[in-house]
């Protein structure tokens, strides 16, 4: 009897000391690994970010918070929502419309179909989807392919160049279908931590102010305005002044020097991939038409690095009408000189092509965008496959920025046309492309740029201290709709609270039907085994 209760007692206390092992484990993240830790990545790729997949969501608002948020859309203030994304519902999330000139141009023309933003955190501290805090739904404005976008980010892919993912939406509110939608992930500290290790360094959204354009205007970061801080806790520092005066010095010298290479300060190869993808598909909304936006920076605190990373595509294949070209003249865009206007105006671009190694290797890239990617065969397989994925959700969309005979023509038109089909305008691209790398073309314009005949658009906003204007608003006569003035920063905005009740609130322990806090389950049952081990031990002592 004595050894059985010894035997019990012994069987009891490794139990007990396994249990109390697991509960510390538990309280200091040490023991066991969560679902959340081992499965974030996969579950963002099959969840969140499918590709080659539609996403159903819904999101859920009293109707007369949704039609006031609709009424004041040009305030960007978030509400509070319930949503439902690919069988994933949370509760408490902010949502809010966003864009730049195209939330203008949707507000004043009477249509209610915005691009939005959604915010996991911002009511609930900590609310997370498997890692994802914020996702943008863009609407696809001004895209009659409702792929441009889609297939860009896929090309900038296909570079190894780090870039937001993406999938498409089937977006419905309070249970009616809304309309197709890209989903499209945000650049913020989850983004920063998956793609660098690390999330503690600047990240910058320049918007069109003074150093957006990344020219040295003087040693205080204070002068940089247009260098703004997407963490309003961040401030910008000496490493920014010395990365644009590197760009300076190196300008000056008419190449690098031993004091200043651009490596030094820069991870030149990620600003590489994203130039030849721009100008590959002539994405003008950006750094190479004079708006300087649409582009993060990060300092990359383990390599002292800035990284370059792209941002908003919507405009590629030549959907910028401000940049002043016909699609013809931008299938024939200089490559070496890949900017609307002077050289001279564009400093980070400039300093790139004093170095024949960076040339060499962005040609490599443009080559295999242009052969593979852009391959005849392989876009065409491409362009269908997506087409096939996303016709019904278009079909089904009641209120669509263009019909179906347009997304059709504008993918797989062949005819001649003033604006040219995805097809169409990528084969004519390709061959010139080839031909400026074969030395058949030219590939410069003397300095001068790529001028278009809808107008040289060019630098503006105030960029250089020497000289910027705002935007003169030029249209291309083959477009209904251009950009308006009035750029700013797609910042957060602030939270209008609980709207239902219009008062602030930040509701406290409220969590996700499909997300629950594992920390938590763990502590819990933790708890339970401590106690049901002791109890069971104390009752074996008497036995």
């Amino acid at each position: 009897m004595k050894k059985i209760k010894s035997s019990l007692t012994l069987i009891i206390l490794v139990v007990l000391l396994v249990s109390i092992n697991g509960f510390i484990g538990m309280l200091t993240g040490k023991g066991i690994v969560t679902s959340a830790e081992s499965t974030n990545q996969d579950m963002k790729e099959s969840v969140i970010f499918p590709h080659d997949q539609v996403v159903e969501m819904n999101i859920d608002m009293d109707e007369s918070v949704y039609e006031d948020m609709i009424t004041n859309a040009m305030n960007e203030e978030y509400v509070m929502a319930d949503i439902t994304y690919n069988g994933y519902a949370f509760s408490s999330v902010a949502i809010r419309p966003k864009g730049n000139s195209s939330l203008k141009q949707v507000a004043n023309s009477g249509n209610d179909r915005f691009s939005f933003k959604i915010d996991f955190n911002a009511y609930i501290d900590d609310q997370d989807f498997f890692g994802i805090t914020k996702i943008n739904l863009n609407n696809l404005f001004e895209d009659p392919s409702l792929m441009a976008e889609y297939i860009s980010y896929e090309m900038l892919d296909s570079l190894d160049a780090v870039g937001p993912d993406t999938t498409y939406v089937a977006l419905s509110i309070n249970g009616e279908y809304y309309g197709l939608y890209l989903a499209v992930e945000e650049v913020n500290k989850p983004f920063l931590e998956e793609n660098f290790g690390n999330k503690d360094g600047q990240l910058y959204k320049p918007e069109m102010g003074a150093g957006a354009d990344l020219s040295y205007i003087s040693d205080d970061p204070s002068d940089y305005t247009g260098i703004i801080l997407d963490d309003e806790y961040m401030t910008t520092g000496n490493e920014f002044v010395q990365f644009v005066k590197t760009i300076d010095q190196i300008i000056e010298e008419g190449g690098e020097t031993a004091a200043y290479r651009l490596s030094d300060v820069m991870n030149v190869d990620s600003f590489l991939k994203y130039l030849a993808l721009s100008s590959t598909v002539i994405h003008m909304d950006a750094y190479q038409a004079g708006m300087f936006h649409n582009y993060y920076l990060y300092y990359n605190t383990d390599t002292g690095l800035y990284e370059w990373i792209t941002w908003d595509l919507n405009m590629s294949f030549n959907g910028f009408p401000m940049a002043g070209l016909t699609d013809e003249e931008a299938c024939q865009f200089f490559i070496d000189e890949p900017v609307i206007g002077n050289m001279d105006q564009y400093p980070l671009i400039e300093a790139v092509f004093t170095n024949e190694s960076y040339v060499e290797t962005y040609h490599e890239y443009i080559e295999r965008l242009a052969t593979q990617y852009l391959d005849e065969d392989n876009l065409e397989k491409r362009v269908t496959a997506v087409y096939d994925l996303i016709k019904d959700y278009a079909e089904a969309d009641t209120n669509p920025f263009y019909d179906m005979a347009t997304v059709q023509k504008s993918i797989f038109d062949s005819g001649a046309n003033e604006n040219m089909s995805i097809l169409e305008f990528a084969s004519f691209r390709v061959d010139n492309i080839l031909a400026q790398l074969a030395g058949d073309l030219p590939s410069t314009n003397n300095g001068m740029g790529n001028q278009g005949s809808g107008g040289d658009m060019g630098p503006r906003g105030g960029m250089r201290p020497d000289g910027g204007q705002e935007p003169d608003g030029g249209v291309r006569p083959d477009r209904d709709m251009m950009p308006g003035g009035g750029m700013k920063p797609d910042g957060d905005k602030r939270l209008v609270g609980d709207i239902r009740s219009n008062e602030e609130i930040k509701p406290e322990g409220a969590v996700s039907t499909n997300h629950v806090d594992t920390n938590n389950l763990g502590l819990i049952g933790g708890l339970i085994i401590i106690i049901s081990g002791f109890g069971i031990y104390l009752k074996f002592r008497k036995f």
